[in-house]
């Protein structure tokens, strides 16, 4: 119903435009790479560095070279690795390079160049190996509805510095439409594409739109993030063959999957790590005799349909959450560990959760107990110990034991191990009866509950213990890096059950270290840096082309003022003409409708307070 809703309105304006009413603007000293610059998935001698290209209005249909090189210094002048690669509209523009030949525990900057221009400096650190390292910190953090608020989580991250990586355990976006989950009214935030997002460009457009956030931006520019998707990664609730929020009028499912899967993969600092499956999350990341981080995916790999929490559908002992390939692989990697820690990175709530003697919500591991039974009995039959897991997904924060059936919640015996979950960046908490008390009261192995903060985890991890810290910040109705600490629970080196903690655990000295600089370096030395954008619109993205019905220009707009699209033929012929009504100035979507064009090629013309910009398309 969507799409033939955009279909008739596209059919009866020539141009229809979606503007933000407080729409991002771009740092112009960034320029091509205004979305920045991340790295991930470090380990002792590689690590993912990626960035993103703005192509120049001429070169949206050509290659890009794009030059690469890391150093241990800010000013680039140790170069330790180097190389260049093309990029262009087939991974929209994204650069991803798993550099290789470096030293274990070392901080290291890199930087991108294109066409003459440089990227900002990012700074990034590889693990480390044997037993060079005593302690370890992990920012936790899940859940970033953009339109709900300020990434404030992310500044105080920014501002605190005090980890050595991001974990970022799931919906890094989120599908809606311009207003279809929880908007904050106080604050503004839109994003693009307007509608929800369903097509590879949707996808795409939706990332470019996070991307440009200051506080996101400069936390990736900072540290190596390790990452999953869950769910608004893809539609709501989303499970193997579907998802709640995904309707037959949208296409096939597989389809939506695979383009969005596809686009994670382009903006985000991933390592592919399957042959088979270009799109596989699961994966490891060791840092020395210390810690095994086993990231999982309990949302679209092997995840049967949700039925509820009740039932012979949910009882069966046939039901999966993993998959029978990702399980075998899971209990091979716990059996085959020799890290004092595993920490299982994951998207749902493993520990239950009941409400009036009742599991309460079938998308998390209550849904799938067999699975969950299975998971157990592995770890206590193979004496598998010091079993943490982290969990995102539900908006709040939680700090529980792993019950068997044998669970005392007086001592904590029957535990399999522990479980952190995460409060969300922005995305609103949720309502159960009674409150945090009462869940509590009605759930022994819930040590800890805080159902409506925003904010984060740092984990702290020694060979003694490994502690959650919950921060919470402010507000999200408003800029600020300020935050507060909540609590603290620790679970001891070969116990399985938590412990409350009485302070915040204290940072070790070797964690903090020279941060990169936001802008690019200055090449001249007696030259300033130009850091005013050009009066010329900015074209971000351009989608699909070749077109069919319409195209999708993402476009930055320096000055407020009206916008005028034109389109031509290559003999010069003006094909059709539309202004758009604007007072706004920065970046927003327009849906240029090009269904009565015939096939062949155009060149658009974008003119924006008497500055243009042109682009090459083709229609089908």
């Amino acid at each position: 119903m969507k799409k033939i809703i955009l279909f008739i309105l596209l059919s009866l304006f020539s141009y229809f435009s979606f503007s933000q009413e407080h729409p991002i603007r771009l740092q112009a000293c960034l320029k091509p790479f205004y979305h920045g610059v991340a790295s991930g998935d470090p380990l002792a001698n590689n690590v993912i560095i990626w960035t993103r290209v703005t192509p120049d209005s001429t070169q949206i249909g050509s290659s890009l070279v794009v030059s690469w090189k890391m150093a241990t210094d800010t000013g680039m002048t140790n170069i330790v690795q180097s190389g260049a690669l093309l990029t262009d509209s087939t991974v929209d523009f994204t650069v991803k390079v798993d550099v290789s030949g470096l030293s274990p525990n070392t901080f290291y900057f890199y930087e991108f160049e294109a066409g003459g221009d440089l990227s900002p400096v990012g700074r990034t650190r590889t693990t480390p190996v044997g037993s060079s390292v005593d302690s370890l910190r992990f920012a936790i953090v899940s859940c970033a509805n953009f339109e709900a608020g300020y990434f404030n989580v992310y500044s105080s991250l920014l501002q605190r510095e005090d980890f050595d990586a991001v974990i970022s355990l799931g919906d890094y976006i989120y599908e809606y439409n311009t207003g279809g989950y929880s908007p904050n009214p106080l604050v503004g935030r839109d994003w693009s594409p307007a509608n929800e997002i369903v097509s590879i460009a949707d996808y795409r457009m939706r990332y470019s739109s996070y991307k440009l956030d200051d506080d996101l931006q400069r936390l990736h520019q900072q540290f190596p993030f390790i990452i999953v998707y869950d769910d608004h990664e893809f539609a709501n609730d989303a499970w193997m063959n579907g998802a709640q929020n995904h309707q037959v009028t949208e296409g096939l499912w597989s389809s939506r999957k695979a383009m969005a899967q596809k686009a994670f993969f382009e903006w985000l600092p991933i390592r592919q790590t399957s042959t088979t499956n270009p799109y596989q999350i699961y994966r490891t990341i060791k840092y020395g005799d210390l810690l095994e981080l086993i990231m999982l995916d309990t949302r679209v790999e092997g995840r049967d349909l949700q039925a509820g929490t009740t039932g012979a559908t949910i009882t069966s002992t046939s039901r999966n959450l993993l998959g029978t390939t990702q399980y075998n692989w899971l209990t091979n990697k716990l059996d085959a560990s020799t890290a004092k820690w595993k920490v299982l990175g994951q998207q749902v709530m493993m520990a239950p959760l009941k409400v009036f003697g009742i599991a309460f919500n079938g998308d998390q591991w209550d849904g799938y107990p067999a699975e969950r039974d299975r998971v157990y009995n592995h770890v206590l039959s193979n004496s598998i110990s010091n079993m943490v897991v982290i969990t995102g997904d539900i908006h709040s924060s939680w700090a529980n034991d792993l019950p068997t059936s044998t669970y005392n919640g007086a001592t904590g015996a029957g535990s399999a191990g522990v479980e952190f979950v995460a409060p969300s960046v922005t995305s609103p908490g949720i309502s159960i009866p009674f409150g945090a008390s009462a869940i509590q009261a009605a759930n022994s192995h819930i040590k800890y509950c805080d159902l409506s903060s925003h904010g984060y985890i740092i984990m702290d991890i020694n060979k003694n213990r490994t502690q959650a810290d919950w921060y919470y910040v402010s507000t999200i109705d408003s800029p600020t890096s300020a935050f507060s600490y909540a609590a603290s629970f620790y679970v001891n080196d070969l116990q399985r059950h938590l412990n409350t903690g009485s302070a915040a655990a204290v940072p070790r000295s070797s964690v903090f270290y020279i941060k990169a600089p936001l802008c690019p370096r200055i090449l001249s030395t007696t030259g300033i840096y130009d850091n005013v954008l050009s009066l010329k619109p900015v074209i971000l993205s351009a989608y699909p082309n070749p077109a069919n019905d319409f195209i999708t220009i993402q476009l930055h707009q320096p000055l407020e003022g009206d916008l005028k699209f034109e389109i031509y033929d290559l003999t010069g012929k003006l094909i059709s003409l539309e202004l758009i009504k604007s007072s706004l100035s920065g970046v927003a979507k327009h849906v240029i409708n090009t269904h009565g064009i015939a096939s062949g090629i155009y060149i658009l013309n974008i003119n924006a307070a008497g500055h243009s910009q042109t682009i090459k398309f083709i229609k089908n």
